[in-house]
């Protein structure tokens, strides 16, 4: 009784693994969590973590149960379970830090690749039957309806954002508008080459297969991406190429439906390749609010590959790279300084030109070695496809390996999103499945049991496999959801000031994942405006006091937990610099040199970047050492010099010196830079009437309280400015508004009431 127990829920376990990859299919091109805090290629990357987790727990349990595993015998295999492994030894070798083992959910990771090829595993082993195949894609089709569904009720209420997780119209369920781009030229071309295909036998497949075609072609044309658009005509063709090769046994290459079939591909290559090259003049004929476009920025090849050359001239690196996920780290030791003079000059790039030329930078040969074994895992497969191995396997074949091809190369060409990440592997389990099922490869059948010796072997390395896809899976879901807290609480400060509310979800944040350095920065930034918030509410109780050093306390621990947790990200050494010099700022003893030791720190990671030298400055500064300041001020305007505030800095350490024109050149260098900036336009005005350039001055300082009307500073040397150009209503008029927002300020009202009764309000004495 036991014993036909234990097989009924073994049994209910392989219906559970398959029917977690089969909801994985369904909603990996449309899922999101309808919240601004968890963005969609994160929500996609929880639901594929959390869905393979089961999948392969369960599938392992069904495989024990039976005793045995059968898998195709696919070079793919074995070339798939290459990349972790090879993630693995390269994070090994360069130290195993959290950042390349786990990161924040991020695809070019051990535990990411560790989801991914397990997915590709238990898709192998869920799919190999002919009913299961063809339920996936059709589930997966209907996903991709699901995806371009919603995508066509956000473009038609553009304000309906789904809770904050699509915003902007170039928001899409699919991730970004790239993304979006990819799948549905994936489904446009799965659309017409699996029309023929068993997979469309009912009439109602059919009759939806021609309607996700048709809204496919509009959105392509919508996103028109000249990638996708090349994708497409090399696929058609590919299949012109199979369709002539390959025709059903009812035809043969010179029958008319044969030809046709051929003809219709070649147009649709042709097509294709006309749209490369002039798809934006039919995209400029859509109604303006269909025009959209999306600012996509990141490295191109030739940065990619100078930052490649920098990481591999260290003979250590050549072979196990950087480590995972740290292309970041290199581009800000190595990026081009010309990237400085962009508005991208912070931008931490986590990918190069695409996902698998950064998966090689990070881990050097050994990376390249694994992807290229991928590479000719599918070459072999198209091979086959094209010989006499493949006859009669039906155009379902050319269609999945056409799928997993176009994805692979996407990979190679852009750093997608989430989504493509996961469907890139499911493809391929749909690939390896179908070749098994038409004996295009041989089968593999493992036993398992705990009896014997090599039988035992097998099951426990099985189950300590899905043991570490059940903590692969669980970790990365728990990074991810304690991202989203962290978000949650930078929206809530943005949005409405609550520092109790952003500090409690950051505290669950914290609680979620207790290693995540970017919630104890986010901690170290509440902490200061809290910090600051104490020190200016001028209460002097005990209890104040008590709290006051409490925050302060707690403060400090973020800064230093999240340089104990990361001490190669630069942003982390920056935080904790930043919390030192505002305390140096208030005099606390030590603060200033700690401070300086982070901004070390953070320039031996990233010496490319300008703020490190900044915050030099402006600890020079402090200390009243203007010759230093102005030192460092240099370094940083030699790495960017158009670095508003650094000239800003600058021009009031010249003013003291007494050098007014130079003092005035680095002004006028600030507001060039950042004309919208109301305090540069009040500085230049101040060097301005130092020189006694009222005019000059004066709309200098018209520019300020243009940009900022209650800026009671500078309508304060405004009305001094008219005074001493002689235009006595206007001065009283802008001091009398200086009255009316510092309503305590005698000297101001003594300055009026001296203007107003003819006296010189500069007279000595006053």
């Amino acid at each position: 009784m036991l014993y036909s127990t234990t097989m009924q829920y073994l049994g209910y376990a392989e219906k559970v693994s398959w029917y977690s990859f089969l909801a994985l299919l369904t909603l990996a091109p449309f899922f999101f969590v309808p919240v601004a805090s968890l963005t969609v290629p994160a929500a996609k990357m929880a639901l594929a973590a959390i869905l393979t987790a089961v999948a392969a727990v369960t599938a392992v349990l069904s495989i024990l149960s039976r005793g045995s595993l059968r898998l195709p015998r696919h070079l793919l295999l074995p070339a798939a379970a290459l990349l972790p492994l090879a993630y693995f030894v390269s994070a090994l070798s360069t130290g195993l830090s959290r950042e390349s083992i786990l990161g924040s959910g991020e695809q070019d990771t051990v535990v990411a690749m560790i989801i991914f090829v397990a997915l590709f595993f238990v898709g192998v082993v869920v799919l190999i039957s002919d009913e299961r195949l063809l339920a996936g894609l059709k589930a997966f089709l209907l996903g991709l309806g699901a995806m371009l569904l919603l995508q066509i009720v956000h473009l038609a209420a553009p304000s309906f954002t789904f809770g904050g997780a699509i915003i902007g119209v170039a928001g899409s369920a699919a991730g970004s508008w790239h993304d979006l781009a990819i799948l549905a030229g994936l489904s446009l071309f799965l659309s017409l080459a699996l029309k023929p295909t068993r997979v469309a036998e009912n009439p109602r497949v059919r009759y939806g297969l021609y309607a996700l075609a048709a809204v496919s072609a509009i959105f392509l044309i919508l996103t028109n991406a000249s990638d996708v658009w090349l994708g497409l005509t090399l696929l058609s063709i590919l299949y012109a190429i199979y369709a002539w090769r390959y025709v059903p046994p009812q035809g043969d290459p010179g029958n008319p439906g044969a030809v046709r079939g051929v003809l219709f591909w070649i147009v649709l290559a042709i097509l294709f390749a006309g749209l490369f090259w002039g798809g934006s003049v039919i995209q400029s004929r859509f109604p303006q609010q269909l025009q959209v476009t999306q600012l996509e920025v990141r490295p191109s090849w030739q940065g990619t590959l100078a930052i490649g050359r920098q990481v591999f001239s260290e003979a250590s690196s050549i072979f196990f790279g950087s480590g995972p996920n740290t292309f970041t780290q290199q581009w800000g030791l190595y990026k081009p300084l010309s990237v400085n003079e962009t508005q991208f000059w912070n931008t931490d790039f986590y990918f190069g030109v695409g996902f698998i030329p950064t998966s090689i930078v990070s881990l050097g040969a050994i990376g390249l070695v694994a992807w290229l074994i991928v590479l000719f895992a599918l070459l072999a497969a198209l091979r086959r496809t094209f010989t006499g191995e493949a006859q009669g396997i039906g155009r379902l074949r050319i269609a999945l390996l056409s799928g997993a091809v176009y994805l692979t190369v996407l990979q190679i060409l852009y750093a997608p999103g989430s989504a493509i990440a996961i469907l890139t592997f499911v493809f391929y389990a749909f690939l390896v499945a179908d070749e098994y099922l038409t004996k295009s490869v041989r089968e593999i059948n493992v036993a398992f049991s705990w009896i014997g010796a090599r039988a035992r072997i097998f099951s426990g390395a099985l189950s300590v496999l899905a043991l570490v896809v059940l903590l692969s899976g669980a970790q990365s879901a728990r990074v991810l959801f304690s991202d989203a807290f962290v978000n949650r609480a930078i929206i809530i400060n943005a949005s409405r000031q609550d520092l109790p509310a952003a500090s409690r979800a950051i505290s669950m944040a914290l609680l979620v994942d207790s290693k995540n350095d970017r919630a104890h920065r986010a901690a170290v930034e509440l902490g200061i405006l809290e910090l600051a918030r104490l020190a200016n509410s001028g209460d002097q109780s005990d209890a104040a006091r008590a709290q006051l050093q409490q925050t302060l306390s707690d403060t400090i621990r973020h800064g230093l937990a999240a340089i104990t947790i990361e001490d190669r990200n630069y942003q982390n050494w920056l935080s904790l610099a930043y919390l030192y010099r505002e305390l140096a700022g208030v005099g606390v003893e030590g603060a200033a040199q700690n401070a300086r030791d982070a901004y070390g720190k953070a320039l031996e990671d990233n010496p490319t970047n300008p703020l490190p030298y900044l915050g030099l400055a402006q600890l020079d500064l402090l200390a009243g050492s203007d010759a230093a300041g102005k030192e460092n001020l240099a370094k940083a305007l030699e790495l960017k010099p158009d670095l508003a505030i650094a000239h800003y800095l600058l021009s009031q350490i010249e003013a003291r010196a007494g050098n007014l024109q130079a003092a005035a050149d680095a002004a006028a260098k600030a507001v060039q830079i950042l004309p919208e900036d109301p305090l540069g336009w009040y500085n230049v005005a101040t060097v301005l009437y130092a020189q006694a350039n009222y005019p000059a001055a004066a709309a200098a300082l018209e520019r300020a309280v243009g940009l900022q009307n209650d800026y009671a500073n500078a309508l304060f040397l405004l009305g001094l400015t008219y005074y001493r150009l002689g235009r006595t209503d206007d001065a009283l008029t802008v001091l009398r508004a200086v009255v009316a927002l510092n309503p305590e300020n005698a000297d101001v009202r003594g300055i009026v009431a001296a203007i107003e009764a003819g006296e010189d309000p500069f007279a000595k004495g006053r």
